[in-house]
């Protein structure tokens, strides 16, 4: 098994960790938390290890959520306090395969970041249409929104911790 494929374990280990720790989970339907897994699966990080962050918000009848891998934070050792956003690659056709209907599919680029918003991202793909028969509006973000802060913690002796 590849290092990156650990990192993809570590991803759905964590957001199963987190269920009980989200107070809007209790809100979502069962099927939504459901996507958001199958949607986390389709993440794998190029290097190392990451963790994918998700916002679920009720938005025209349906729901967006919106997909990214979050920050490392170095800790310790002439790196301390730094952070690095994860290389990654998406599997979309696994994300495409989770929708009974696309009724829209596109990529925003920014390659000056969006300023203001999140000065890091840079990339959106967007999927729009029905799970099921829910309306839902994915996104995938090239980056972790600024409000995020890190997913994971990475020690100077290799050690990592999920924050």
């Amino acid at each position: 098994m590849s290092h990156s494929h650990l990192g993809a374990r570590h991803l759905l280990a964590q957001i199963e960790t987190d269920r009980s720790r989200r107070p809007n989970r209790k809100n979502q339907p069962e099927w939504l938390n459901s996507l958001v897994e199958e949607a986390a699966a389709s993440f794998e990080p190029l290097s190392g290890v990451a963790r994918v962050g998700y916002e679920c918000l009720p938005h025209e009848g349906g729901w967006t959520v919106s997909l990214y891998l979050g920050t490392v934070e170095m800790v310790g050792g002439k790196s301390d306090g730094q952070t690095r956003r994860p290389d990654f690659h998406c599997d979309l056709k696994h994300l495409l395969e989770q929708f009974a209907r696309i009724d829209e599919l596109e990529w925003t680029v920014w390659p000056d970041g969006q300023g203001d918003i999140n000065p890091a991202q840079q990339s959106t793909v967007t999927i729009e249409g029905l799970v099921g028969t829910s309306r839902v509006r994915l996104e995938v973000r090239s980056s972790a929104p600024e409000t995020a802060g890190p997913g994971l913690r990475q020690f100077g002796d290799g050690r990592i911790e999920s924050v």
